[in-house]
Parts: structure tokens; sequence; C-alpha cells
């Protein structure tokens, strides 16, 4: 056997360190660093601290509270929406007065002294029906608003001459001597927009005192003979009628405000000349000519296409087709032009007058110690109709206050004989 000494002189000593670090390696060997390599486990790397759980349950709980938070908010909103809609529609506070009639007899003690009845239905005891006890002075109406609170119920205009006045200028309210004319309220309203009943302005209808028996004696011929097939005027008994009986009286309340048929109606009682009639307007908030003239302008022109729409279909000719009703349109824009008149501040009346051959004349009257001013004429009878049928006649109207006040005021003159209210008013 060999010595280690032989082997050693045997076997070069590198041969023999190399084999020895090939069975015993060095337990500390160090490994090369591999850069950009995703090699190491992930399970090595530090926590991510935003994906702690107890985090997550924190930020969880925020978001739900932010969407609770959400939720009550829109909640709020709605129940405040839904609470304004029916404060205004249940009117809480009174705002507006709508006149109820009950039957049976209640007595009433007036400001003045005076002793009111209101009696079963037929008999209305609206403020703004026409009074046939008399007047004493000049008689404040309730509007039923706190802006305006109250209308005359008498107002006089003047006598005017579109061909010697100019635009601007301004006309003094004379007596009767100058020509002048007192007008009786027949009925009031305010005009309204928007479902929130936003106030516009408060509106009244009045007409000349001395042609109230026309208007008598063409309501109880309307109420007789209806418009139809044959005129007004033409049937036997409806010239000599002068009165009404209850039955006639709800007909004629019905034909009125008929959605259909009130265009007819009222067409029929203001189409004749001789019939002076006026509407007061005084706006509840500053506005402005063109916002009121857009306003009827609209209002014409959808019922000129209305009557032109039925023509085409019964196969006749309608009034409002020629090229002079285009012209009529045209002057009455002009009316309320932009300039000096653009602005109608709160208060401020506006008048709309319609004389004895249906044309129309507008007045502004911006200071009640200062004459009114006159704005101009339309000389076409169809302008200042349509204009009134916006408020009278049809399934909308500017004013539904204003149209119910002024048929109660209508059914207070057709209650007596023609001839008798106006003797018992003047």
């Amino acid at each position: 056997m060999a010595t280690p000494t032989a082997m050693q002189g045997s076997l070069p000593w590198r041969t023999c360190g190399q084999c020895i670090r090939r069975q015993y390696p060095r337990a500390h060997a160090t490994t090369t660093t591999r850069f950009l390599t995703t090699s190491r486990p992930l399970r090595t790397t530090p926590k991510n601290p935003l994906r702690n759980s107890a985090t997550a349950r924190a930020r969880e709980q925020e978001f739900a509270k932010s969407r609770r938070s959400i939720a009550v908010s829109a909640a709020g909103i709605a129940a405040c929406a839904a609470a304004m809609y029916g404060v205004i529609k249940l009117d809480v506070f009174g705002l507006e007065q709508t006149a109820q009639s009950d039957d049976g007899v209640e007595v009433k003690q007036a400001g003045n002294g005076a002793m009111k009845l209101d009696g079963p239905d037929g008999f209305s005891g609206s403020p703004s029906v026409i009074r046939v006890q008399g007047q004493d002075g000049v008689e404040q109406v309730d509007t039923g608003t706190s802006t305006i609170p109250y209308f005359p119920s008498t107002i006089r205009l003047p006598a005017l001459d579109a061909g010697v006045l100019k635009p601007g200028e301004e006309v003094v309210t004379g007596d009767d001597d100058d020509g002048g004319e007192e007008y009786q309220l027949l009925g009031l309203g305010i005009r309204t927009v928007s479902f929130l009943k936003i106030q516009v302005y408060v509106v009244g209808m009045y007409v000349a005192k001395s042609d109230i028996s026309e208007l008598q004696q063409r309501l109880v011929r309307t109420a007789v003979n209806p418009p139809g097939e044959h005129g007004v005027t033409d049937m036997p008994g409806a010239t000599s009628a002068t009165s009404l009986v209850s039955t006639e009286r709800q007909q004629l309340k019905e034909l009125l405000l008929d959605a259909d048929k009130g265009d007819d109606i009222w067409t029929a009682v203001l189409k004749k000349d001789g019939l002076r009639t006026a509407f007061r307007i005084v706006p509840t908030r500053n506005t402005d000519f063109l916002h009121l003239r857009d306003g009827w302008v609209r209002g014409v022109t959808a019922r000129a296409q209305q009557a032109n729409a039925k023509a085409v279909e019964s196969k006749t000719s309608s009034e409002f087709q020629d090229d002079s009703f285009g012209t009529a349109m045209g002057d009455f824009k002009g009316l309320f032009g932009g300039g000096q008149r653009k602005n109608v501040p709160k208060g401020q009346t506006l008048l709309l007058v319609r004389n004895a051959h249906g044309e129309l004349d507008a007045l502004f009257h911006p200071d009640p110690e200062k004459p009114v001013r006159f704005l101009g004429r339309v000389s076409d009878e169809r302008i200042s109709r349509l204009v009134w049928l916006n408020y009278l006649a049809g399934k909308n109207v500017s004013s539904e206050g204003a149209r119910q006040s002024v048929v109660d005021g209508v059914m207070g003159i057709v209650e007596r004989p023609v001839g008798t209210v106006v003797q018992k008013i003047v």
C-alpha cells in the first residue's frame, strides 16, 4: 500500500486540490446577481401597504359611506321638490283666491256696511261680477295677488283719433263732454306661466257703460240661437228676447266656456260693430313690450292657423289667408317695438282698447299722475278679435282665472232684462 508520501510524489499537488474542491464545495458560495429579471420569487418582495387587508376594508367602508351620502342627498332633493309642488298645488298659504259656489243663501257684511247675498248656482257672488245696485265712486276689486292687490271697477278712457295722434303722444282722459267714456269691469284674473304658476301680470276686461245694453242683447241672442247654420240674429225669436231664464243662462255659460264652441260664440258677440271693450294689463314683475307682444303674436298665429286648417278640411275659404292679414300682423308687431318703449316696470298699466269698429288702440300709462300715452292703432278688426279670443275662448287661454271671471260677469248681465243694468249703474 502506498503511503501518502508516495502518493504525493506520484500525483501533482494542484490536481489533488481540484479533486477536493469538486467533492467538498464551499458552503458560502456566492451567486451572481442578475438584474432586470423576474427569476426572483415574488414572495421575497416587501408587501404593498395599500394591499393590506385592513386598509382595503377601510376603503370599502369609505366607499359605502359615500354612496349612502349620495343616496340621502338625492332623496332630500326629491322630497324638497315634491314638497314645493305640493305647497303650490294645494295653495297652503291661500295665494289663489278661488271662488267656490255653494248652495244656499249666505249673508256677508261688506267693508262699507253694505249687505251682500250669495245665492244658489246661477247667481254668482264673484267680486268681479258687474254690480246692478249702482256705484258710489270708484270701487276697488280684489285681484288675488299682493303685488297688484286691487283693480278699479270703473275706468275712464279717452276718445282717440288715430288720424291726429302720433305714437308716443300723451292723451288727456277727458270727461263726457270731451269724448271720454267710462268702462265697467266685467272680470279679471292673473296670467301665470309654467307649472310653478309664476305670476306675470293681472288682466281685467272692461266694457263701455253705454254699450252694456248692446252686450246684453248679443248675449241673449246667442243663448237663444247659438251660431250654426243660420246666423244668430236671423232666427225668429232671437231679436225679440230680452232676458234669459235659469236654464238658458246655464246653457249660455256652458257655450262660453266650451273648448270647441267658445270661439264661435265669442266671435258672434265681438265681430259686429258697435261694442267697445278694453283689456287693462298691469305686470306683477318687471317685463318688456317684446315679451308681452310675443305672447299675443303666438296666440294670434295659432288661432289663425287653426282656422285655416278647418277651412281646408271643410273646403271653404278662411278669412285669415289673404295678404292684408299678414300686413295687419306686421302693424301689430310694430306697436310694441323697442326703443324708448321697451321696458314695462312692475305696476305700470298697459291698455288694449277695441273701439266700436273693432280697431285696436294701444295705450300706456306709466304714472297715475300723468296722462296716458298713445302707442298706435291696428285698423284690421281681425287682429283685435283674435287677441280678445286669447283670453276668452278655446281650450288654452292666457288666463283661465280671467276667462272664468269674465263669464261670471256676463252671467250677471244677462240675469236682468236688456237695458235695466245700465240704468242702475249710470
